[in-house]
């Protein structure tokens, strides 16, 4: 049986991380990834998982999420130190039948808890699965000081902003992290 943290998504997550920490968009611990994943996904491994998973609450209950896992970044943790220790970092956690809360199944080791933006997560998961059908599986939070600097310096005027940020490159590949398949959207966006 496989290893957990040799799986697509675990070492996408860490992909993931890892090119934010470089491109300087989540300083320390500036920032948040959550993946939202399928069963057959996470079945594999339950031999990683937790013996006696937390359970943590939810503030509002999120149905449209029931038994729904997903993988996340913890609070307070560094993009940075993903990489060298994973387990420590993410957690793989799953909503339970009515939406009220979460088991932590694999991971946030040393009584970590997941990202405290994670009801925000949660919310914009919900709303990424209505608006496209549930293809949207990634919601990702940072701080891109240098496009923050461009909307400081630049007329908010998207023709004018994209070749600024994006433009330069003749195509940005699109897709969920650790997926083999991706759209390339060219430098004004369209597919």
């Amino acid at each position: 049986m496989q290893n957990i943290t040799h799986s697509w998504f675990v070492q996408g997550m860490i992909k993931a991380t890892s090119d934010a920490w470089l491109k300087g968009w989540d300083e320390r611990n500036g920032g948040n990834l959550t993946l939202r994943l399928d069963e057959a996904d996470i079945a594999p491994f339950t031999d990683d998982f937790h013996q006696e998973p937390r359970y943590i609450a939810l503030s509002q209950p999120m149905p449209l999420l029931a038994n729904t896992p997903f993988i996340v970044t913890g609070s307070g943790k560094f993009f940075r130190n993903v990489q060298l220790d994973p387990a420590a970092n993410l957690g793989v956690v799953k909503v339970d039948s009515d939406g009220a809360g979460y088991h932590i199944l694999w991971g946030l080791n040393h009584e970590a808890v997941p990202t405290s933006e994670l009801p925000a997560h949660f919310l914009s998961h919900c709303e990424r699965i209505n608006a496209t059908n549930g293809k949207d599986r990634v919601i990702m939070h940072c701080h891109a000081t240098n496009l923050i600097a461009l909307t400081y310096v630049l007329e908010n005027n998207t023709p004018l902003f994209t070749p600024q940020t994006v433009g330069r490159q003749h195509r940005v590949p699109g897709g969920v992290p650790g997926r083999r398949r991706h759209s390339a959207v060219d430098g004004a966006g369209h597919r």
